[in-house]
């Protein structure tokens, strides 16, 4: 499907492992379930990568420890390239006697002393290799401090380009290289010469590889059948959910209301942004949409600051982002009631004035009580549109909302599985779902039947109509 010949070489790739092969990012990563093919992939761009080059290039392997590169990775080498490679000084050295040539250093990061050399080399290409634990107790992954200095190192051989790989099975999603996953394609770029370090990522869908036993698929199914997250990794190809505890929102499927991939901003949509306050504050940007859809498209984050900074750093300028100029002119902002609140120094300063100074709208309290709050986000989550649509919808862009929806956001839980305490824990994951516990009702309200008895479909229509009139009065262009 897409070959690569280094000398008499010839590889058949899939179209998954051609386009990583061939991808011309600086930072370039892949994702694949056990046994289809993402070492192969990345040992073929290793020599794809010496022929983009045209000259004899030096690269290095880094993996946790150098015994699993010893007794895995160069394997793996000797059996895809078989008499090309030839391996020296106990396996730290392996070169490649193609034309061009290539001389690959071999480090464990965890081997003492190791990282120490490897910040030294000079190379036009790194390989980070199963940098996520592959199982807890015989590997223990790299660090994303290791990833860094790889981004700093693989730009140093003269006369080349620069090339960092990672090639893994998916890790949970609380490691970073799935934060990595979602992150811009624009992954760094330089402000006085304009130069951009690009980044591609690529996910193996399970079944790609034609060539694998069928026997060792079915094993891999059978092995892992009774852990859910070492299933979605191993076998599913995907990142596995964070269990820390009971999810909040127990109705959020990760296969239907996560996009897998940017949502575009419609432009006449209603906007809408959800706020949690205080030393934390979190603003969740999104659009409601009809008939009845909620998409979220990014999540700005304060760290140890107030709402002000957060609007003038993150909020305004997202707002004035091509992304979003000019193609919303209603907003409506929502947010915790106790963002009403004013500042103990003065009685004219809270949370709520400060977004309504500064984005030029009008501050919406979400309802206190919990069951208030969280019915009716479970039940969008559980319900569709008419049209058959989900109604929550999360955009790759807001992958941290997607990982607080799909458990990091939870409940401390008992022996017996069930629920400790009268909410959620709270932690970071709580200020980006509380938003969102507030905001739902405000948008759905016919959703909403918790502690106020049943409404009719008239009352449903009324509450609709009454929810789009105030959007209608709301901040109409501000800050949009």
């Amino acid at each position: 499907m897409g070959g690569i010949v280094g000398k008499d070489l010839t590889f058949d790739l899939s179209p998954t492992q051609s386009a990583f092969v061939h991808s011309e990012a600086e930072i370039v990563q892949i994702c694949g379930p056990m046994g289809e093919g993402k070492t192969t992939a990345g040992i073929v761009a290793i020599l794809a990568h010496a022929a983009r080059c045209g000259r004899d290039i030096r690269g290095a392997i880094i993996r946790d420890t150098h015994i699993n590169i010893k007794n895995t990775t160069v394997p793996d080498f000797v059996e895809l390239l078989g008499d090309y490679v030839s391996v020296h000084d106990d396996s730290k050295k392996l070169v490649i006697h193609t034309q061009p040539k290539v001389e690959l250093f071999l480090f464990g990061a965890g081997d003492e002393g190791a990282l120490s050399k490897f910040q030294s080399l000079i190379v036009s290409f790194i390989m980070l290799e199963e940098p996520a634990p592959v199982l807890e107790k015989n590997n223990a992954g790299l660090s994303r401090d290791v990833f860094d200095m790889a981004v700093a190192r693989a730009s140093r051989q003269t006369g080349t380009k620069m090339r960092v790989q990672i090639t893994q099975n998916p890790a949970d999603e609380e490691h970073w290289t799935e934060d990595l996953f979602w992150e811009p394609e624009i992954f760094a770029k330089d402000p006085d010469t304009g130069v951009e370090i690009r980044k591609q990522c690529f996910r193996i869908p399970y079944g790609d590889n034609k060539f694998l036993n069928p026997h060792t698929r079915a094993a891999n199914r059978a092995a892992f059948q009774r852990d859910p997250g070492k299933f979605a990794r191993y076998v599913e190809g995907r990142a596995a959910p964070i269990q820390r505890g009971i999810k909040v929102v127990t109705g959020y499927n990760a296969k239907s209301h996560f996009a897998d991939k940017e949502l575009p901003v419609i432009p006449g949509g209603l906007g809408i942004r959800l706020w949690d306050g205080w030393h934390n504050p979190v603003c969740v940007v999104g659009q409601f949409l009809p008939p009845g859809r909620i998409w979220f498209h990014d999540v700005l984050v304060g760290q140890g600051c107030g709402v002000d900074v957060l609007i003038e750093n993150m909020v305004i300028p997202l707002m004035k982002s091509e992304k979003y100029k000019g193609k919303i002119d209603q907003w409506r902002d929502i947010g915790d009631p106790t963002m009403a609140t004013p500042d103990q120094s003065t009685r004219t300063r809270s949370g709520a004035k400060l977004i309504e100074k500064m984005l030029h709208t009008r501050f919406e309290p979400g309802p206190s009580r919990w069951p208030q709050r969280i019915g009716p986000l479970q039940k969008a989550v559980l319900t569709k549109c008419v049209n058959g649509d989900e109604k929550i919808q999360v955009s790759s862009t807001a992958h941290v909302l997607h990982k607080a929806l799909n458990g990091g956001w939870h409940w401390k839980k008992d022996n017996n599985n069930k629920p400790i305490g009268t909410g959620p824990v709270k932690d970071e994951f709580s200020h980006i779902g509380d938003p969102l516990s507030h905001g739902v009702p405000l948008l759905l309200p016919q959703l909403d039947d918790s502690g106020r008895g049943k409404t009719s479909a008239a009352q449903r229509r009324a509450q609709q109509d009454e929810s789009l009139r105030i959007a209608m009065s709301y901040a109409p262009g501000g800050q949009g």
